[in-house]
């Protein structure tokens, strides 16, 4: 169930397609409850309408994946600073559209809003969100989020949908 590396704990979970068809109604409940407060909680600061908040959090994520695909992101790059420019990747507005499965003349629209409005930040090969992990607002919300994680990940571990894994032996015995 835990291991540790580093002094720090790791939890693995095995999901029960028997338990999730069995409590489907409750699972999506879960689930759907969680997308939404997850989506009000960033509107409510941003003020974004659904679909500028799902062009918000591809092209997020678009813009970090480079940095996140290192094995240990470096100590400097945790927090809440700016990655270097390097790091940040511009997103097309094509590869939002194919991303959010959006056509892609409501993307351009609506980056184009979004530009405008200083959500995002037009470059030369796309567009980037501004880092706002600094703002006063940013660490309530991402906590509210985790919260809300959490109470969904409880639920569905009383349902017996998701459930531990037995930990795996450190040295495996061989026949």
């Amino acid at each position: 169930m835990a291991g540790g590396t580093g002094g720090v704990q790791t939890h693995r979970y095995s999901i029960s397609v028997e338990a999730t068809r069995r409590e489907l109604r409750l699972c999506g409940f879960a689930l759907l409850n969680h997308y939404l407060t997850m989506h009000q909680v960033m509107a409510e600061h941003m003020h974004l309408q659904p679909v500028e908040l799902l062009i918000l959090i591809a092209t997020t994520t678009g813009n970090v994946q480079r940095a996140l695909r290192t094995e240990a992101l470096p100590e400097a790059l945790r927090g809440s600073k700016s990655l270097p420019p390097e790091l940040a990747v511009p997103m097309s507005r094509r590869a939002i559209a194919r991303v959010t499965g959006l056509p892609t003349e409501t993307v351009r629209r609506h980056v184009e809003s979004m530009v405008e409005r200083g959500i995002l930040v037009s470059m030369p090969k796309g567009v980037r969100a501004p880092n706002r992990l600094t703002e006063r607002w940013a660490a309530t919300a991402t906590l509210r989020l985790i919260e809300s994680h959490a109470a969904c990940t409880e639920k569905l571990i009383a349902l017996q949908v998701i459930a531990p894994r037995p930990p795996r032996s450190a040295n495996p015995q061989r026949a």
